[in-house]
């Protein structure tokens, strides 16, 4: 029951993260360099929309660090 409780408050708090830097983006307050990328990838791929690509950067960095911190993660 814990994993599944950690898992949706990183689900939420991941969420939380990307409507905040769509919002900084959307307001013309610039993008940060960590939102660069998928700032870019969302201009490059219309259907994909600016939060959507930061969710998935994001879940990306974290799933690399899983990878490699194995255990002490």
């Amino acid at each position: 029951m814990d994993f599944i409780k950690k898992w949706l408050y990183f689900i939420i708090g991941v969420l939380i993260n990307s409507f905040g830097i769509a919002l900084i983006t959307k307001g013309a307050l610039g993008t940060s360099p960590i939102s660069s990328i998928p700032y870019v990838l969302s201009l490059q791929f219309p259907s994909f929309s600016f939060g959507m690509t930061t969710f998935l950067i994001n879940s990306l960095f974290i799933l690399v660090q899983i990878i490699l911190l194995k255990k002490k993660f």
